[in-house]
């Protein structure tokens, strides 16, 4: 009877630890990672951080847009997803009906890290702090929507089979980022890609942190590789790095 009610414990723990994963899933980190480092930068150290970015993209006023709210989340903020960020735009109805025929719209749409417009050219931000947030696999599953990305990527990178070897590849958020700034392009909006790759951001698993800027140029330069981009392509994107050691001040 004891090795039993020992038995039952056992269950209860592990059935405590499975749920309790499952539910941390998704949350941002408290001292590290990508989600945390980044509203670090745009609430303590915003000053510093824009001129890192201007150093990048040129002078002038950076508008980076407010998020929705979502008490469902711990952080209770949301992000905008897909072209919710274009709502109020006089011909927003124009630019879904686009949408629809160019993305699929099942599934998960393109969420930001941020948004921020310069300039008249809207940037859409993807935040790291460690290599393997770079990597994504295609998660469609019906046929139809695979077909919608690949066609997509066609339009994008202008080679039917080069397309197929995006949908397949490992470095998908980036290639599904990039059909994103095209479609932009197709609508008349000008828009840019924004990688903002913490070092030293990630210090509490030394293996998954990155601790110089070398090391996120290699990953960026693998990606490209893998995907084929053009010099079109690469135009699209910019890189900011910055050390979460420092924060302007010396």
């Amino acid at each position: 009877m004891q090795a039993i009610g020992l038995f039952r414990k056992f269950v209860a723990v592990k059935l405590t630890i499975k749920n309790t994963n499952k539910k941390n899933y998704g949350r941002m980190k408290i001292g590290y990672g990508s989600e945390y480092q980044l509203l670090r930068y745009l609430g303590h150290h915003r000053n510093y951080f824009f001129d890192e970015i201007r150093k990048v993209i040129g002078d002038g006023e950076i508008e980076w847009l407010d998020y929705p709210n979502d008490l469902n989340r711990d952080s209770r903020d949301g992000e905008l997803k897909g072209i919710e960020c274009f709502e109020k735009l006089p011909n927003y109805k124009t630019i879904k009906d686009e949408w629809c025929r160019f993305w699929p719209q099942s599934g998960n749409a393109h969420n930001w890290d941020g948004i921020f417009i310069h300039k008249g050219v809207w940037y859409f931000v993807e935040a790291k702090a460690n290599l393997e947030e770079a990597n994504q696999k295609c998660s469609a599953e019906s046929i139809k929507s695979i077909k919608t990305i690949i066609s997509a990527f066609e339009e994008t990178c202008g080679n039917p089979q080069l397309a197929e070897v995006w949908q397949l590849s490992d470095c998908y958020q980036l290639a599904n980022r990039l059909a994103f700034i095209h479609f932009c392009s197709m609508v008349g909006i000008k828009a840019k890609l924004l990688y903002i790759s913490f070092i030293n951001g990630y210090e509490i698993n030394p293996r998954k942190n990155v601790g110089s800027v070398e090391d996120w140029k290699k990953k960026w330069d693998e990606e490209y590789e893998s995907l084929q981009l053009t010099e079109t392509l690469k135009s699209y994107i910019f890189h900011v790095y910055v050390d979460c050691q420092r924060d302007g001040r010396g």
